[in-house]
């Protein structure tokens, strides 16, 4: 094995993982909930703004990601501004998304500013995290990997944390 022949081997290596992971997961997202729809971009973006998405793997990153992404919407972000902003959580962060959650308020503040919150429904079964436990106003993805590069493929800008 030649030394620039590597980076070939690991990315085919990659790329074979991903494939079985997603065979794997695909009969478990059959029984998630139905994956929405994002909402228009706001009116007052500029037609060159972005569109980002951001995913959440740990409810420690929640608070400065919708921080983050909340700004973006209303252009405090340091001169930057995005037309639409998208935060899908997976793993044990759906826990984060609950009602009583210590992230409720910023949660809440996000919503009402025009973010788009998702959570992973995969992950929500497996938290033992209902529906009905969620913050009003949350949306679900029967899988938050698929939703993030859904919105990947539709031309959004993403972030994974």
């Amino acid at each position: 094995m030649t030394l620039p022949s590597m980076p070939s081997l690991v990315r085919r290596r990659a790329q074979a993982l991903l494939l079985l992971a997603a065979v794997l997961l695909l009969p478990l997202g059959a029984q998630a909930q139905p994956t929405t729809t994002p909402p228009d971009p706001p009116a007052q973006a500029t037609a060159d703004a972005p569109r980002t998405a951001y995913l959440v793997r740990s409810a420690d990153m929640l608070p400065v990601v919708l921080m983050s992404a909340r700004t973006s919407l209303i252009g405090e972000a340091n001169g930057f501004e995005a037309a639409a902003a998208d935060v899908v959580v997976v793993g044990p962060a759906v826990k984060g998304l609950v009602h009583d959650s210590k992230h409720a308020e910023a949660l809440t503040k996000s919503l009402d500013a025009g973010v788009r919150v998702v959570a992973c429904g995969l992950a929500m079964e497996k938290t033992g995290v209902a529906q009905d436990d969620l913050l009003d106003g949350i949306d679900t993805a029967a899988n938050g990997f698929h939703e993030l590069f859904r919105l990947e493929a539709a031309g959004y800008v993403t972030l994974q944390l």
